[in-house]
């Protein structure tokens, strides 16, 4: 699995060339249909958008999803600590490490944003030479992270609806 933490680890090595390989291998690995690093990226965060949205309409609480327990295909890993809400609380969490409920349910999206905020940091020399590029750039696939969930959202509950009332009584 590759995560976004992974991204992070590369980058403070220092090692360009290492971050250019890592992003290479994932992008031929998870995103082959990606034109670009900038591509790449988006597809991340629509993946993750989906994920996060799917999680949301079951009620599932990751628990501790930092940056090392989010993957770059949209796959949930290292549930480690994870639940499932009995009704609805934005408030429920599920880590007892997780005492100021940074994880918590209600706050699994932003929290995704905010993961893949940072990956887009490590993506950053791989978008465009200059930062005053890359970063209008990498800001406009994050600024669009809430639409798409969203939408992401919507979708989920409609197929939830249509396969529960196909579902034999």
């Amino acid at each position: 699995h590759i995560r976004v933490g992974t991204f992070q680890y590369a980058t403070v090595q220092r090692d360009a060339a290492l971050v250019r390989r890592l992003a290479d291998y994932s992008i031929a690995r998870h995103h082959p249909q990606a034109a670009d690093v900038l591509d790449f990226y988006d597809r991340v965060v629509g993946a993750q958008a989906a994920l996060i949205a799917q999680w949301m309409n079951v009620g599932f609480i990751h628990g501790v999803m930092n940056t090392d327990n989010m993957t770059i295909s949209g796959e949930t890993i290292d549930y480690g600590p994870c639940a499932f809400v009995e009704a609805y609380d934005p408030a429920a969490v599920f880590s007892s490490i997780d005492t100021h409920g940074r994880y918590a349910f209600g706050n699994q999206p932003e929290i995704a944003r905010w993961n893949l905020a940072r990956f887009a940091e490590t993506l950053l020399p791989l978008i465009a030479d200059e930062p005053a590029e890359a970063v209008p750039l990498a800001m406009a696939v994050i600024d669009a992270f809430p639409e798409r969930y969203a939408e992401h959202l919507l979708a989920s509950a409609i197929a939830s609806v249509i396969l529960a009332a196909a579902s034999p009584a």
